[in-house]
Parts: C-alpha cells; sequence; structure tokens
C-alpha cells in the first residue's frame, strides 16, 4: 500500500504547455535531469515513431494530496504517459512522472521523495492498468552516459520503480546509481540518453477495461521473406522478386 495518499486528475487546461512550464519550475535542483523538463522534447518523444506500432496521444494527469488544488503552483506531482498500439502487446509509456514536495524542510527533499515518489508511481500504475486496455507499463527515463559507456541513474527514481514492480527492460550492467544533482559534476560532461523500466499487467492489478483494440499485426522482415508467401510480389523479369521493405501478415 502507498505510504502517501494520492489521487490523480486529468490536466485539462486551454494552454497544457503554460501548466507544465510553471510546474516544471518548482522542480527541486536535486532531481536536474532525472525527467524531461522541457515541453518541446516532451513533445518530440510523444511523437516518436514506433516499428510495428501506433502511439497515442500524450495524456497529462497532475499528482494530488487530498485538498491540493489542481494547479501548476500547488500540484504535488505530474505524470505524462500514452497508449501505444504495439504487434507484440499493447503498452503504455510513461514520459514524465515527477513529485514536488513543497511541504520537506529545507535540505530534506530527498526524504520527502523517497516517501511521495513510490505512492505516486503506485498510484499511476493502478490509473494506467484501470482504463488502459494495455498488457505491460514502461517508464521512460533519462540516464547519464560517460566516455566509458557507464551510465548513472537517480537512484531515488529507479528505487520508487522497483518498488513498484518496475525492471529494467534493457540489460544494464553498465548502470550506476547516484543522485541526479551529481551527474553533471564530473570532469567530463554526460552525454543524455534514455532507458527504459518495464512492469506487466499482475493479478493484484485492476482488471483491464473491455476494448476492441487488437494488438498491430506482426512484422515480417526482409530476412523472414518467402517468394511462396500468399501476398507476396511476383517475380520481376530477371525472375528475382523484389519485396519492399517489410511485409504485414
Amino acid at each position: 500500500e502507498p505510504e502517501v495518499d494520492v489521487g490523480l486528475t486529468p490536466l485539462v487546461a486551454e494552454d497544457p504547455r503554460g501548466c507544465f512550464e510553471r510546474y516544471a519550475q518548482r522542480l527541486p535542483e536535486h532531481w536536474a535531469g532525472a525527467h524531461e523538463k522541457a515541453w518541446a522534447q516532451l513533445q518530440a518523444r510523444a511523437a516518436e515513431k514506433m516499428a510495428g506500432a501506433h502511439v497515442g496521444k500524450l495524456e497529462l494527469f497532475w499528482i494530488l494530496r487530498p485538498g491540493t488544488a489542481a494547479s501548476p503552483e500547488a500540484a504535488d506531482g505530474l505524470v505524462g504517459f500514452q497508449f501505444v498500439q504495439g504487434c507484440a502487446a499493447n503498452f503504455a509509456r510513461i514520459l514524465h512522472l515527477s513529485v514536488v514536495d513543497d511541504t520537506a524542510a529545507s535540505g530534506d527533499e530527498g526524504k520527502a521523495t523517497q516517501e511521495l515518489l513510490p505512492s505516486a508511481v503506485l498510484e499511476v500504475r493502478r490509473l494506467v492498468f484501470g482504463v488502459l486496455p494495455v498488457d505491460a507499463v514502461r517508464a521512460v527515463v533519462p540516464v547519464g552516459e560517460d566516455d566509458g559507456g557507464r551510465m548513472y541513474v537517480e537512484e531515488d527514481v529507479e528505487a520508487a520503480y522497483q518498488r513498484c514492480g518496475f525492471r529494467w527492460f534493457q540489460l544494464t550492467q553498465q548502470v550506476r546509481r547516484t543522485k541526479s544533482s551529481l551527474l553533471h559534476k564530473g570532469k567530463s560532461k554526460l552525454q543524455c540518453r534514455f532507458l527504459v523500466l518495464n512492469t506487466h499487467r499482475a493479478p493484484s492489478d485492476p482488471r483491464a477495461p473491455p476494448s476492441s483494440i487488437p494488438r498491430m499485426p506482426s512484422l515480417l522482415l526482409k530476412d523472414d521473406y518467402d517468394p511462396r508467401s500468399p501476398g507476396v510480389p511476383s517475380a520481376d523479369a530477371s525472375g528475382s522478386p523484389e519485396p519492399a521493405g517489410f511485409t504485414t501478415f
């Protein structure tokens, strides 16, 4: 069960960009680099083309404790996610999830985050599995990478997701845990890249809503090309069939 009682409510505004940017100004310094904080970059990531998949629009929800106003100046956090119709599974992508604890004493924001963030992640997990016909939820997390290929992730962010059943989607032997405030203080500037934390629907999650949205058709790559398969283009004048890119079946 969550340590902090939080709820989610949609961000409804004529200017969602302005709301996001005003909220992002409140994110504490020690979380610099732990979340996508620029609106243009967040929208660009939401519009990414994914092979064999259709992506939905970005949905934004305020994270609120009881009695908190749903506004950029008062909200306890913000999450942005989108539905993805994939060929192997339908899933949701979390592109931004952050919390702000204005009640924490100066210098104690880290401890407050350790309590508030896992509760927010758990509530987001429950919401997504309860309202979307998805098999999994994937959180896209910014990390820093040095010239030697070593990656540095904000340890509180990783711990919060792992407490809620998320695990790294990629192999992460090179990942080192640190405070995000230290990511850009080294001698060499770290490059930003993104890794994915993933969790699958479990029996304890809300039941998926009824849906007629199927998975996308599987992709047949060129290496899997079989000229005898139905729907394959006929051979050209030289007798060699020419598959054009991908063929769906």
